[in-house]
């Protein structure tokens, strides 16, 4: 009996089943792995028969194939029998293995050329084929029923896999005796359920726990061989279907083929290109193929990379390195700028800039347990624009503790966290830490030549200011002897003249501008972090003088050439800060704050008690700044965002009220004006000395 067969169907059937033994064999060691390797091979090198002689399926080389693939299959389950079953099972695998063989040398004589093929139940190729599939079909139960409950967990996927295929050829062989004719739709169905069901055994292959050693292969080759094993599989089904519309012989049949298959194209490239997609198989790939979750020694590589790159900002390198073994596709991150600093925004990375502030005893640091440990359940009331927040990894350094936090969105498919992520994520974290560390010091130490450098310009400059000193109390001594001679009076004034002229020299000489060399190598190296600390700490105990904080703004007010309006409270504390300090850093910020504003536009001042501190607000309506402008140069010494400035100002007033245990917040939104936020705190309980402001 003949019928014809689907060569488009059985030809990507065989090229499928090809791959199945190409990653059978990447991912399973040892005997086991080729025993599975070699049924996948058998199934396409049959499928492989069909597709060239799609006119004659059961019989030539195709039905020796499909005799032999059915062999195979059998002596794959005995051979695993024989493995796993023990002495027991070895006197009934003989007798299985010699009945097949039987049955297998029936079949190849009834396809020789010549041999009697009666029609019917009678047919000796029909029945060696039914008789092979159900002697699979019973080796697979007898596996299953009597192999033991420690080792079935290793050969349940094999039997299910062969006894079902199995199963399906005693079904069509059985429906072929009744019938006397093979339907065709079975035989093409029979080759998808091939390509729907040896995945399994690939499946078995990766999960045998005997073989304890990873594949010898990157994860990247099994993660593209995973995407193209699947795409193969996604376009023969979409094949299957088209090839049933074309057998329909309906006129729209063809144009449905083909249409199909455009369409499956496109949503292979859509699914290839989509990250989110990628992520889920990277998921299943890793989960069911490797041992470990992580490819450690890549991760390591990327992370230096990461941190190293030029190629995007440093904070935003920082937050990447910690986000990418997760796949988190945005985070925010968080830095003391000072130690016992609060936690402020330094960066942000797929993320909107956040004012977040997280003092000593916020509930996540407090989940922190000190920077040793993740934090999975993040409070919701963070900060709203940032929307969901997925996890807080800390920053802990060896020596510095914890310096930050970096705050990661959802990554882009499910990610179970589990001891080995958490294992990863700390030692990144100390990565990252070493690296703001070590950038935080680097930019101290060029802070601190730069202010080197000033001093040793200022030495030259008082140098050659003493001797323009000397030449003018020259010309004074001898002025009072030779005043009215007019000879000396040109002198005098051609004296007087070169003394002014080299003075402005010598100031704009120390206006001079830092070399961009030591700052561009500092960029180099890492992260800005968000100011500098301040070079002269505060005593322990704090200053022992006290200041009257509106006492003081109403006498620097007095000198204020610009508009000022003041709101103060009536009653405030005094204040453990020396009055010149007080005073120099209002100074400053108010000086700022009018130059900053137009003309007419007044300053505001608003001075109050909050929370424990004494507040200063000095408002201004100028333009405003840029979050990175604040973080990264409003408090860098000696760097000046004004023409003909000094950038000491911001740098010292901070520096000064941190001295007090104080600090300087900037709120800034670039076209609406600037608060510089003063905070001192209060005296304690029992020691406040009450300024009563109407007095």
């Amino acid at each position: 009996m003949t019928i014809g067969a689907s060569p488009l169907l059985h030809g990507a059937v065989a090229v499928l089943c090809l791959g199945w033994v190409a990653l059978i064999l990447v991912c399973g060691r040892g005997r086991a792995g080729l025993l599975l390797a070699l049924a996948s091979a058998a199934a396409a090198a049959w499928a492989a028969a069909v597709a060239l002689q799609p006119e004659t399926p059961l019989t030539g080389l195709s039905g020796a194939l499909e005799i032999a693939r059915s062999a195979t299959w059998l002596g794959v389950l005995l051979l695993l029998g024989w493995r796993v079953g023990g002495a027991a099972a070895r006197p009934l695998s003989l007798r299985f293995a010699l009945a097949g063989v039987v049955l297998v040398l029936g079949g190849l004589a009834a396809l020789l050329p010549g041999a009697p093929q009666p029609e019917g139940l009678g047919s000796p190729s029909l029945l060696a084929r039914l008789g092979l599939a159900l002697l699979v079909v019973v080796v697979a139960e007898n596996l299953l029923r009597n192999v033991g409950r420690a080792v079935r967990w290793h050969v349940i996927l094999p039997c299910l896999t062969l006894g079902a295929l199995s199963a399906f050829d005693v079904v069509l062989h059985a429906d072929a005796a009744l019938h006397h004719s093979y339907a065709q739709a079975m035989l093409d169905a029979r080759a998808v359920l091939t390509a729907v069901a040896l995945p399994l055994l690939a499946i078995a292959a990766a999960r045998d726990r005997r073989w304890h050693r990873d594949p010898p292969v990157s994860r990247q080759v099994v993660f593209h061989g995973a995407t193209l094993v699947i795409a193969g599989t996604f376009l023969t089904g979409v094949g299957a279907v088209g090839e049933g519309l074309r057998q329909l012989g309906a006129d729209w049949g063809q144009a449905a083929q083909i249409s199909l298959l455009a369409g499956a194209l496109l949503a292979v490239a859509v699914g290839v290109s989509s990250a989110s997609l990628r992520s889920r198989l990277r998921r299943l790939v890793v989960d069911h193929f490797f041992a470990a979750r992580f490819d450690y020694r890549a991760e390591w590589l990327r992370c230096v990379a990461t941190l190293s790159a030029q190629n995007a900002e440093a904070e935003q390198r920082a937050i990447t390195a910690i986000a990418d073994p997760v796949d988190s596709p945005a985070g925010l991150l968080l830095l003391q700028d000072a130690p016992m600093a609060p936690l402020r925004w330094a960066g942000s990375w797929n993320l909107p800039a956040s004012a977040m502030v997280l003092a000593a005893g916020h509930p996540l640091l407090q989940a922190t347990e000190d920077g040793t440990r993740i934090v999975t359940q993040v409070p919701g009331d963070l900060d709203p624009a940032l929307g969901p927040i997925w996890i807080a990894v800390p920053l802990r350094h060896h020596r510095d503790g914890l310096l930050g936090l970096v705050l990661l969105a959802p990554p882009r498919a499910p990610f179970r966290l589990d001891q080995e992520a958490f294992d990863l994520l700390r030692a990144v974290g100390r990565e990252v830490a070493l690296f703001l560390a070590e950038r935080r010091a680097a930019e101290r130490l060029h802070d601190q030549r730069a202010l080197a450098e000033h001093a040793k310009r200022f030495a030259f400059v008082a140098h050659d200011v003493k001797n323009v000193a000397s030449q003018l109390t020259l010309v004074l001594a001898n002025a009072e002897d030779n005043i009215a001679d007019p000879d000396f009076q040109r002198d005098m004034l051609l004296t007087v003249g070169a003394a002014a002229t080299r003075i402005n020299a010598l100031i704009a000489r120390l206006r001079a501008p830092e070399p961009e060399a030591p700052a561009s190598a500092i960029a180099a190296s890492g992260v800005a972090t968000p100011g500098t600390a301040a070079l002269t700490p505060a005593a322990p105990g704090g200053p022992a003088m006290t200041t009257g904080p509106a006492e003081t703004l109403q006498r620097v007010l007095r000198d204020v050439p610009h508009p000022v309006q003041l709101r103060a409270e009536d009653r405030v504390p005094r204040l453990q800060i020396a009055p010149e300090d007080l005073e120099a850093a209002l100074r400053h910020l108010l000086d700022n704050a009018a130059e900053a504003s137009p003309p007419g536009v007044p300053v505001t001042v608003e001075l109050r008690r909050e929370a424990g501190c004494v507040v200063i607000d000095i408002i201004d309506r100028g333009p405003g700044m840029t979050a990175d402008f604040v973080r990264d140069r409003l408090f860098r010494p000696l760097v000046s965002g004004r023409v003909g400035g000094n950038g000491i100002g911001a740098w010292q007033a901070r520096d000064l009220l941190r001295g007090a245990g104080g600090d300087l917040l900037v709120l800034s939104t670039p076209g609406t004006g600037t608060t510089m936020r003063l905070t001192l705190p209060c005296p304690a309980s029992g020691q406040e000395i009450i300024e009563d402001i109407a007095a």
